[in-house]
């Protein structure tokens, strides 16, 4: 009899160690679930987007050279063909935008 209560004691014991230890996982989930939240908040991704940018100066010039090869691309449709209600001018106006993109961004780099 004596050793059915001492198994059943330890078990017991066993039980209540587990319990805890579960509590005590489940805390250290919640924190770090908390913690991946604030870290993927879109405010928190744009400053550290915003931080890298500033901090690397090919990245800025790379920025730099898309910026002003779309730019360029974009007007010298506009001032080709203008806005139309034509599916040909439209594509043909793309054609030129990507042509004149591809023509300003290799100047650009060489």
């Amino acid at each position: 009899m004596k050793n059915y209560k001492n198994q059943s004691q330890i078990l017991e014991e066993n039980i209540l160690a587990l319990e805890l230890k579960r509590k005590i996982k489940a805390r250290e989930l919640r924190l770090q679930l908390d913690n991946t939240y604030q870290e993927l908040r879109p405010s928190r991704l744009f400053t550290r987007a915003f931080k890298d940018f500033k901090s690397e100066p090919e990245v800025k010039n790379n920025v730099l050279e898309l910026i002003i090869s779309l730019a360029g691309g974009f007007l010298s449709k506009r001032l080709l063909i203008g806005k139309s209600n034509s599916i040909f001018k439209s594509f043909f106006g793309y054609g030129i935008q990507y042509l004149a993109t591809k023509l300003i961004s290799k100047k650009i780099k060489h």
